[in-house]
């Protein structure tokens, strides 16, 4: 059965967004990323860890869901999730999948250092009130929480802020550009073409006065547009790349660049 998958990546990215500022909120000195993309020697490409908590005594690797309905656990550690509409998914094996990433993490990290990391643990987190589940089964390498248990149980472990060889690894990998748009709605992607340089900026436009004078958007870095020009943008879960005009982007956020190990 087919879904909307705009409304499925727009409140999962809305989720995503309430869940890491939570987190900030309670993480003292940990240092809490999200969103950060790891390159991958095996298979090639990069590949994305929802949020990464790092103190100076462990790294927990976060995956999160915003499923609705229900799910179970096959043989295989696939979850097969049963939708409130009726309509049936299963997904890969979300804990080995995650694992898998936090260990080109460490690899990365004790290639580039000489130091390992500190011991990990991947956290899956429920973030759908909607959703029926059960405690995840003891063989499972994994620990999971709803919302608010996992904000309670990040508010209680020791956060103490990560060693600075760690800091740097984790600093070093790409994240994905952030457009907020006028109205409020927020797109991630790659930003593949700018017109000027790359820094963050907020956009003012003329509004109702732009009748008169004609439309204008005012980028806090200087620049002033006045036609549908725009940054091309691979938006993640669009298969083409796009233009998005000034005229509709009511800030813009670069990613950190990345280091020559990220």
């Amino acid at each position: 059965m087919k879904f909307d998958p705009e409304g499925h990546v727009v409140s999962g990215r809305l989720a995503e967004f309430r869940l890491m500022k939570l987190t900030r909120a309670v993480a003292g000195d940990a240092l809490v990323l999200e969103g950060i993309r790891i390159p991958d020697p095996e298979e090639g490409g990069r590949r994305e860890i929802d949020m990464v908590i790092a103190t100076k005594d462990e790294i927990l690797f976060v995956e999160q869901k915003h499923w609705s309905g229900s799910f179970t656990i096959t043989s295989e550690g696939r979850f097969f999730q049963r939708r409130k509409n009726g309509g049936t998914l299963m997904h890969k094996d979300i804990v080995a999948w995650t694992c898998r990433k936090g260990d080109l993490l460490c690899d990365l990290h004790e290639s580039r250092t000489d130091s390992s990391a500190p011991p990990s643990k991947v956290v899956l987190v429920f973030s759908n009130k909607n959703l029926e589940w059960d405690p995840l089964p003891d063989e499972v390498p994994a620990e999971a929480y709803d919302e608010m248990g996992f904000i309670n149980m990040v508010e209680n472990m020791n956060k103490s802020a990560p060693d600075e060889l760690l800091k740097e690894t984790l600093l070093g990998f790409g994240t994905w550009d952030t457009i907020h748009l006028n109205g409020g709605k927020t797109l991630h992607g790659d930003i593949l073409e700018y017109q000027f340089e790359k820094k963050d900026c907020s956009i003012k436009h003329s509004g109702i006065l732009g009748l008169i004078t004609g439309p204008k958007s005012s980028l806090t870095t200087g620049q002033v547009v006045t036609d549908q020009s725009g940054p091309l943008v691979a938006v993640v879960g669009e298969d083409d790349a796009r233009i998005i005009p000034f005229a509709h982007i009511s800030k813009i956020e670069f990613s950190n660049p990345r280091s020559e190990w990220g």
